[in-house]
């Protein structure tokens, strides 16, 4: 590969890690609704830097709590040259506030801190670009569970028999 061509892969890498985060956004997001949006971008950027030569290998997408009011995105992405080498797409957006997301989505970010999407390439049209964080289905089921444990003995009070003993 020439070092003109790979110069110019290069930069345009950067180029598009710099722009990824642009526009990505509306009110009331949850993390499906990110991971929906992202997800494509992902695809397209992946197809893209193999149609030029690279291959693609592992990536990450994540969700951060930034401060009480903000959030952050990221992803990294690593693919592999034909002589070997390695180079790396990655980005972090601005601190985005946190009245873009719904309200349970902004719960969960600030319970766990970070979720992480891990990027696999896609091998049919039906496969999905973000995987699952472990810890965000975990948090998920055990939310699930409170809302469906059956609720605390309640005390009855006889109020007639209350009466009677005054």
């Amino acid at each position: 590969m020439a070092l003109e061509n790979k110069i110019e892969m290069v930069a345009d890498l950067i180029e598009t890690a710099k722009t990824f985060f642009v526009d990505l956004f509306r009110p009331d997001m949850t993390l499906e609704k990110i991971s929906e949006v992202v997800s494509p971008r992902l695809d397209d950027t992946i197809k893209k830097y193999e149609r030029n030569g690279l291959k693609y290998s592992a990536g990450k997408f994540s969700v951060k709590y930034a401060d009480e009011k903000h959030f952050q995105l990221e992803f990294e992405m690593y693919f592999q040259d034909i002589e070997g080498k390695w180079h790396k797409c990655a980005n972090e957006s601005d601190w985005r506030d946190a009245s873009l997301l719904e309200e349970g989505a902004w719960k969960t970010i600030q319970a766990l801190k970070i979720i992480t999407f891990p990027i696999e390439k896609k091998q049919s049209a039906d496969d999905e670009i973000l995987q699952k964080d472990k810890k965000l289905e975990a948090y998920k089921e055990a939310e699930m569970d409170k809302l469906i444990a059956p609720p605390a003995e309640e005390k009855t009070i006889d109020i007639e028999a209350e009466v009677e003993k005054k």
